[in-house]
């Protein structure tokens, strides 16, 4: 038992120190205590350690990361939960942080913001131009009725945006 209660405490460093760097998902934690050759119920006892100290809990991560994407690098709702996914977030986790979070108001700002700031450099909005914007946006991972709304008010009306099936 002396050997266990060392690999406890060498699994606690490293999880205690990854978490020192930025927020982590359970998911993430256990795959680095994995990389690192430590055994499964090691595991388990190091994330349980952990989530009633209050180093990990994946909902205020899911909250942070939400907000955090929207403000900073003005993601849509789409680019975020495909984020969470990857992250290894449970999909119950997304779906009520995505609800808690209210993304209406502030996705479509985050849009209007994008939007202005891929504009800065491009001449006055044509039909292509916003055309180009809708992708953009798309590939931001925002819904196409935001997409629109903030080409609208962000634009001069040069001409109908058209929105073809494929988007």
């Amino acid at each position: 038992m002396p050997g266990r209660k060392k690999d406890i405490s060498y699994a606690k460093t490293i999880a205690v120190r990854y978490l020192s760097r930025m927020p982590r998902t359970t998911t993430e934690v256990e795959l680095r205590l994995q990389k690192k050759g430590v055994d499964g119920c090691d595991i388990k006892e190091v994330i349980s350690y952990l989530s009633e100290a209050g180093y990990l809990n994946d909902e205020v991560f899911a909250k942070n990361w939400i907000n955090s994407k929207l403000k900073n690098r003005l993601w849509g709702r789409n680019r975020i939960i495909q984020g969470l996914k990857q992250k290894g977030t449970p999909e119950e986790i997304i779906k009520q942080a995505i609800t808690a979070s209210d993304l209406g108001t502030s996705e479509l700002n985050a849009a209007k913001a994008a939007l202005e700031k891929w504009l800065r450099n491009k001449n006055k909005p044509d039909i292509q131009i916003k055309q180009r914007a809708f992708r953009y946006l798309l590939g931001r991972g925002f819904p196409a009725s935001i997409i629109i709304t903030a080409i609208k008010e962000i634009t001069s009306d040069c001409g109908e945006l058209t929105v073809y099936e494929g988007q």
